[in-house]
């Protein structure tokens, strides 16, 4: 498969690109679909609620991703590209109302406030995501996730002591973690 990839002209890898956005615009993805038939049959379970939200949430970042490989082939010199993500807002909020009847079924349901946090991340919405990564430590002080992204939330807002601190729990949560030192070290390490 990587062979065939290799070998496709930018006109060719486009329309492959176009049409995995359009799959995701218009059916979603499988684990989507049937993860939504699951619910049909049953909706009480928080945890399908949580493994449908987090589906969407994949769904959405990889129509993400997507849109910006389209928009580095059809703009190969502009640098860095604003990209327009507003089509996968449907798929992030829904993914939030997924988290959100989770909440409701079940308030202290380990993993919802960061997978919220990473969505409102993603979004922009880097208070809102905040707020959901401290929730999230609140409620386990341990999460490894949580400190990481809620690190690397400070670091986006430009509050590079907080994201040190927060960066540095996560490493010694994890120890072990490479993402830690090969993405984000300097920040750990000032």
């Amino acid at each position: 498969m990587a062979d065939i990839l290799n070998n496709l002209s930018p006109e060719g890898m486009l329309h492959l690109i176009d049409g995995q956005i359009n799959k995701i615009d218009t059916v979603g993805t499988d684990e989507v679909a049937r993860l939504r038939r699951d619910l049909e049959v049953n909706d009480n379970d928080p945890s399908q609620w949580f493994d449908y939200g987090l589906a969407l949430n994949q769904a959405a970042m990889n129509r993400d991703l997507l849109v910006s490989q389209r928009e580095s082939l059809l703009y190969p010199d502009s640098g860095e590209l604003q990209v327009d993500l507003s089509g996968s807002m449907p798929l992030y909020e829904e993914a939030l109302r997924a988290f959100d009847r989770v909440l409701q079924m079940e308030p202290d349901y380990y993993g919802v406030q960061t997978q919220r946090g990473i969505i409102y991340g993603n979004l922009h919405r880097m208070e809102e995501a905040e707020r959901c990564y401290l929730q999230a430590l609140q409620d386990d002080e341990e999460d490894f996730s949580a400190a990481y992204y809620l690190g690397l939330t400070y670091r986006d807002m430009g509050n590079e002591e907080m994201a040190k601190k927060y960066l540095s729990l996560a490493k010694e949560l994890n120890p072990d973690d490479d993402s830690l030192t090969n993405s984000f070290g300097e920040a750990v390490e000032r």
